[in-house]
């Protein structure tokens, strides 16, 4: 069978292309770090390696919903427990107020201290995270103010939710209307305080109704404090879970896009190497000039 110089030509310069190819193929590798830089270079891997990708994201978006549940639960927290400090305060005032050497004076600074513990806690009650309130569901504001200083509900009963992972979905505001007691029989808190008040002044009110209505209201804080804190925990739990899982997926999308630095460098180096070898091959052959190779 006879070998024409056409044949050899078009042989070598296949041959040469092909190893131009191999070492271009893994200088990319090198440059980008990847394996996987064209769905065309593994498609089944390519796929895997973005199901991973998009896993990472959403785990990524629950850990900033975790974190903004946490940014509410922490400034809730903080406002309980400056209510508790006021009823522990007030009750303390309510158990003056029985003392019956107490003089008129004594008792016209308590009902001030009241007023004023009073006023303070209804702005409590009225904080806002980010302009929304905390403890007003979905309305404006939780508390309203009429003229005479009645204080009223003036919130929903709506529940400010955040997802945190896969399958967790938490509620991380308090009803205000249940915190404030404004579905209690004995009157809500600031009803009590206002009876208060009066006690101390000597103006009326069962001091020993008040001082049991106080002790249900400063439970009720409490019940709050204690479901904050465990929600707070719950967020804790679910960012670690998938701070781990996100450490997981990253390293199986690794294992299959990334490149090992030293298989890479001695792939390269073995395609220079056989580029060279075609190169000094082609050179050594007697290929036909251009003008030959064209007639």
């Amino acid at each position: 069978m006879r070998v024409s110089t056409q044949s050899i030509y078009l042989t070598t310069a296949r041959g040469l292309g092909a190893s131009l190819e191999r070492v271009q193929e893994q200088s990319v590798k090198l440059s980008t770090g990847k394996q996987i830089n064209n769905w065309s270079d593994d498609a089944p891997g390519a796929a895997s390696a973005e199901a991973y990708r998009s896993q990472e994201a959403d785990w990524s978006s629950f850990d900033r919903s975790g974190t903004d549940a946490k940014g509410w639960l922490d400034a809730t927290d903080g406002t309980l427990q400056s209510m508790s400090s006021l009823l522990t305060r007030l009750r303390g005032l309510a158990i003056s107020v029985t003392n019956g050497g107490l003089s008129a004076d004594g008792r016209t600074a308590i009902a001030e201290e009241v007023r004023q513990l009073r006023s303070e806690l209804r702005d409590l009650g009225q904080t806002e995270h980010l302009g929304r309130s905390l403890f007003g569901g979905f309305g404006d504001g939780a508390l309203e103010t009429a003229d005479d200083g009645t204080v009223s509900w003036a919130g929903d009963d709506g529940v400010v939710k955040r997802q945190i992972s896969p399958t967790v979905v938490i509620d991380i505001n308090i009803n205000g209307r249940q915190l404030f007691g404004f579905d209690d029989p004995g009157g809500d808190v600031f009803a009590t305080l206002a009876e208060l008040e009066s006690a101390a002044t000597g103006e009326g009110g069962d001091i020993a109704a008040v001082q049991g209505r106080l002790l249900d209201h400063a439970a009720a804080v409490g019940r709050a404090l204690a479901r904050t804190g465990a929600t707070t925990n719950q967020v804790t739990s679910a960012q670690d879970a998938g701070a781990s899982a996100v450490m997981g997926l990253a390293a199986r999308r690794s294992e299959i896009e990334d490149v090992d630095i030293a298989e890479a460098v001695l792939k390269l180096k073995s395609a220079e190497a056989g580029y060279q070898a075609a190169l000094g091959a082609a050179a050594k052959a007697n290929l036909p000039t251009l003008a030959e190779f064209l007639r």
